[in-house]
């Protein structure tokens, strides 16, 4: 049974693809932001785990149904099959772009860094064919570094089902119950990573984090997730606070928490529980905000999301690419960091050719590879929220 279409929550995905964006380019090209000013951006790695809870909420209002009893082998077929059309399409072809940059780069003889070189294991390149890099132990992650999350997902569209259906056995009070087991998991994930050795010369690692990509603690990460994604459904359906939390107003004063939240680098495992009520808020309004989120700029940037997700580190390692084939990097003594209007510009120029490549990339991969998966596949048409 299709799903009436959630079009608030729609724009929020592209925000989210576009404020990762940012921190990529802060964190693998040029400083962005001076943290003397503000720390805002330093935290939105957590934007991944707003993926993760916006599709542990998506995946149970579409498919939630299909699971209530048992797990029929002719709907997990439909099921997957739908996943698989959704996301692999996209994960295949930025994946061939980077193998492309790389073999290039070999066949002009150019010789990477170690810690270059790990991001292009050639071992791991048949995991990320069978989308099984969720399994990834490297730190740095490898290939197309976004994917992790990708891998991850995916083994969680496996276990779904049978999540749901513990899930629908338990009681009320037992799903709500359900959140003392994801904060269990995000203290656990909080502990296991450690501040260590600046990634670049602006940017320390941060404590009281959760940014672990490695498994398993991925697969936790996404799990927790996932998990609070379905509790907050069922929130959801249950109308829980519609009248006060879908308020206008109450959406924006849960986005400038957010805000703040990140400016004072307030620790993961507190600012990440704003995510589910600014879901919820978004899906109950009506209002004001609704209607901003329904104007067709927003609606398109959301439409655009996965492929602006996918597609923006293919890009970042295209001009690399480039650059190591005219200019061949050389050691240099470190210079001091320099913030200015410099990072700002050039992040603004990438990220309006990370849109560009995105509206490319989803009307001509995304949307026909879709299509024509679940006919070959015999799917029937799903309704996406």
């Amino acid at each position: 049974m299709s799903r009436p279409y959630l079009i608030t929550l729609t724009p929020l995905r592209g925000i989210a693809a576009l404020l990762v964006v940012v921190f990529h380019f802060n964190m693998l090209v040029m400083p962005v932001i001076d943290p003397a000013v503000t720390q805002l951006h330093r935290r939105w790695y957590l934007l991944v785990d707003f993926f993760f809870i916006l599709s542990g909420f998506i995946i149970t209002y579409v498919y939630g149904s299909w699971f209530e009893e048992r797990v029929a082998g002719g709907v997990f077929r439909r099921y997957m099959a739908a996943r698989f059309a959704r996301i692999y399409p996209m994960h295949l072809v930025t994946l061939l772009w980077i193998i492309g940059l790389y073999s290039l780069i070999k066949a002009y003889g150019i010789t990477l860094k170690p810690q270059d070189q790990v991001v292009f294991d050639t071992s791991a390149i048949p995991m990320h064919v069978l989308m099984v890099q969720g399994f990834n132990t490297v730190r740095s992650g490898t290939w197309n570094l976004p994917s992790w999350s990708i891998g991850s997902e995916w083994l969680l569209y496996l276990v779904f089902p049978g999540l749901m259906i513990g899930f629908r056995r338990l009681s009320s009070v037992g799903r709500y119950a359900l959140l003392l087991v994801v904060a269990a998991l995000y203290v656990y994930l909080e502990q296991s990573v450690r501040p260590g050795a600046p990634l670049k010369p602006w940017l320390w690692r941060l404590p009281d984090t959760i940014d672990d990509i490695t498994f398993p603690k991925s697969f936790l990460r996404c799990l927790a997730g996932f998990l609070l994604g379905m509790v907050t459904h069922h929130a959801y359906t249950r109308a829980w606070g519609r009248q006060w939390i879908g308020r206008s107003r109450t959406f924006a004063v849960l986005g400038i928490c957010l805000i703040v939240s990140y400016h004072l680098l307030v620790p993961d495992t507190i600012t990440i529980w704003f995510f589910p009520l600014l879901i919820l808020s978004a899906s109950f309004n009506n209002g004001r905000i609704a209607g901003y989120l329904q104007t067709r700029p927003l609606q398109r940037l959301g439409d655009w999301s996965y492929s602006i997700y996918m597609v923006h580190i293919p890009i970042l390692f295209s001009f690399l690419a480039v650059q190591l084939i005219n200019a061949p990097a050389q050691p240099a003594p470190a210079k001091p960091v320099e913030y200015g209007l410099v990072g700002p510009i050039v992040c603004l120029v990438y990220v309006m050719l990370v849109l560009l490549v995105s509206s490319v990339t989803y009307r001509f991969v995304e949307v026909p590879a879709r299509n024509y998966l679940n006919a070959k596949l015999k799917s029937r048409p799903l309704a996406v929220a």
